[in-house]
């Protein structure tokens, strides 16, 4: 990201920053809702240097990775095997519409029933949270690959496995990346929620215990620490994604939008 760009990215942010800190202490708002900046930001002090954060962050992010692994596992290769074979989508269709609607809390007593309190429940709230949406885009691209593309492999002599290994896998990897990056900031969204009744360590426990407490600076803290681990994942993925789409530099649309005038 150059400093141009940053520069854009941080000037919201920081006018934000600045409503946040002016306004409580100008009582527009109430500080006891809505407290300054910096006192949110002392008392995320307090909590990192007493290993208290850290210890609720290290918590959510080991279940976000295994709830969003676990169904990037499932949705992506049953994506593009349901993307390519339309006869195996109708047996699976209806089960998914019937429950792609239901929200993860919804799931929460059956995972609670089921697994008990842990870490369980909360994976298994991350994983139904994410696995859904995710494996609708993947079906939905590997739907639209180019079909003259693959013919072209099999006038090649590629047989079926090799025609999706070199043509549909990297016709879709752009997509697949778009898939990752939603599906990971659903889990930052989920764990937030699995957290809130079935754990008794993490960012959502934190926060349901400081409403509890009354401490609003703890909920605000917690909003933030999720807010800021979700975009440093998401900065990861980019960078992957930049590595390995390198081709894509040059011939994507959007660049020739960025530098037409309007009408």
């Amino acid at each position: 990201m150059g400093l141009k760009r940053l520069g854009k990215g941080l000037l919201p942010l920081l006018l934000i920053a600045c409503a946040w800190e002016l306004l409580p202490r100008a009582e527009v708002v109430d500080p006891v809702l809505l407290p300054p900046l910096s006192e949110v930001m002392a008392r995320g002090g307090e909590l990192a240097s007493s290993g208290v954060l850290v210890r609720h962050a290290l918590a959510s992010l080991r279940r976000v990775l295994l709830g969003f692994s676990l169904a990037a596992g499932v949705a992506i290769p049953l994506g593009i095997a349901l993307g390519l074979s339309p006869s195996l989508e109708d047996y699976v269709d209806l089960t998914l519409q019937l429950l792609r609607p239901l929200s993860p809390p919804a799931w929460i007593p059956l995972a609670i029933l089921w697994f008990g309190i842990g870490d369980p429940p909360a994976v298994f709230i991350i994983f139904v949270g994410t696995v859904f949406a995710m494996l609708v885009g993947t079906l939905a691209a590997a739907r639209g690959v180019d079909k003259r593309l693959v013919k072209a492999g099999f006038t090649l002599g590629a047989g079926r496995r090799e025609a999706i290994r070199l043509v549909v896998i990297p016709c879709l990897l752009p997509a697949l990346f778009a898939q990752l990056r939603v599906g990971l900031g659903l889990a930052w969204m989920c764990v937030i929620a699995a957290e809130m009744v079935a754990v008794h360590r993490g960012i959502g426990f934190m926060m349901i215990e400081a409403r509890n407490l009354f401490r609003t600076e703890d909920v605000l803290l917690g909003m933030m620490a999720v807010g800021a681990m979700g975009l440093g994942f998401d900065f990861l993925l980019r960078q992957v994604e930049g590595r390995i789409l390198r081709w894509r530099k040059g011939v994507a649309a959007h660049e020739l939008f960025e530098h037409q005038r309007p009408a």
